[in-house]
């Protein structure tokens, strides 16, 4: 049980999907002392496609990779729950996982991926679980205490999450202005070299480029993040 609550929570299904949603507003919260906590869920080991890496040598190049890129970003906890790649699973357990690390941490905001994200077919089921999920645990679980009075034995108090963030999302309504923080972004994003190359391939780094200006369009910047960004009912 911590003595200070954060201020954001951020559950990732794999390393590097924070980088990619969040990783400039990350970097502009904490570059304002603001304390950020990442969780990463899986630990990636399916993420490539050479038929010779190995998942474990590849989870453990992830978790580093991971680590480091967090300290670019000013994260300095990391927390890795090591399921499976793709084995993500709506269970009584994970769901348990969840909210005692929201009971115990109390963020303000919690972040996590869309669970209806903006591809129509081809998603990846780690995000959805993983959005629905976290979503179910910020409201109502967190302030229906009859849920887990287990927990409020351990200590654990009923918490209300004040706003979710989601990225990656078909409904955005919520921009950041992340001009002055692209730069530690990328240098973030570079640290993921088993999943973008090193150097890092240029149409990727154009297309996250380009994924910024498109946000900041209208805008009174020149790069953006986008999310859904929805209030916590504040009772059952």
């Amino acid at each position: 049980m911590r003595d200070k609550a954060v201020y954001m929570l951020a559950f990732s299904p794999h390393p590097i999907d924070t980088e990619w949603g969040i990783g400039g507003t990350v970097a502009r919260m904490t570059r304002e002392g603001k304390e950020v906590v990442y969780v990463v869920c899986t630990n990636g080991d399916k993420g490539s496609s050479d038929p010779d890496m190995k998942p474990e040598k590849l989870a453990k190049i992830r978790e580093q990779e991971q680590l480091a890129a967090a300290k670019v970003l000013g994260v300095r906890e990391v927390i890795f729950l090591r399921y499976p790649d793709l084995g993500l699973e709506d269970t009584p357990e994970f769901r348990k996982e969840v909210l005692r690390l929201i009971l115990g941490y109390r963020p303000e905001i919690v972040a996590t991926c869309d669970p209806n994200q903006n591809m129509r077919y081809f998603n990846n089921r780690d995000h959805r679980i993983l959005g629905r999920l976290v979503l179910d645990a910020v409201w109502p679980t967190a302030q229906a205490p009859n849920t887990y009075r287990d927990l409020l034995e351990q200590g654990f108090q009923l918490h209300r999450v004040k706003e979710v963030l989601l990225w990656q999302t078909s409904e955005p309504n919520y921009k950041v202005d992340i001009s002055d923080t692209f730069d530690i972004k990328m240098a973030a994003f570079r640290c993921h070299k088993s999943q973008i190359g090193d150097p890092v391939e240029p149409e990727f780094a154009d297309r996250i480029l380009q994924s910024a200006r498109t946000v900041a369009e209208g805008e009174n910047y020149r790069l953006g993040e986008v999310f859904h960004r929805a209030e916590v009912p504040p009772r059952l």
